[in-house]
């Protein structure tokens, strides 16, 4: 399991409408951007934004490492094997500089994502989640996903 041993937020650019939020472990360092209104909560197992508490169960990006480099028992997201498959059809889709595959769940009018790769010895996870309503939000959490470093 990860265990975070401290965390802080680097702003890149005060121009830009995004921010760099960096988070360092022993081994490895990873950061994604966030944009500028959006809160994040680290949990210690996890790092989660979102536009607010409020939405943190609708309309979320989160990110988690393991090291072990297979799940141990079911998907986070309730999903099974067969549900996986590459996004668009691009068998090449990339987070972090590595492959990724994802699966995805539509269920009440909600869609959970879980992407998954492999990067330094850690097995990644990275689960999205937003309701069909947050249409522009799809959009923002795309950008999120491609926003992600990992770095020794």
């Amino acid at each position: 399991m990860r265990s975070i041993i401290s965390v802080f937020f680097t702003i890149m650019s005060l121009v830009t409408l995004a921010q760099r939020v960096t988070f360092n472990d022993p081994d490895l360092t990873f950061s994604f951007k966030k944009p500028k209104s959006w809160e994040v909560f680290d949990d210690g197992y996890s790092v989660k934004a979102s536009p607010s508490a409020a939405d943190s169960s609708n309309f979320f990006f989160s990110i988690t490492y393991f090291e072990s480099p297979t799940p141990a028992g079911e998907m986070t997201i309730g999903l099974t094997s067969s549900d996986e498959f590459s996004p668009d059809g691009d068998a090449s889709f990339k987070i972090g500089g590595e492959k990724a595959t994802y699966q995805r769940n539509i269920k009440n009018n909600k869609q959970s994502t879980l992407y998954r790769f492999y990067k330094l010895g850690q097995r990644f996870e990275v689960t999205v989640v937003s309701n069909s309503s947050y249409k522009k939000g799809t959009k923002t959490l795309r950008k999120i996903i491609k926003s992600i470093r990992i770095e020794e």
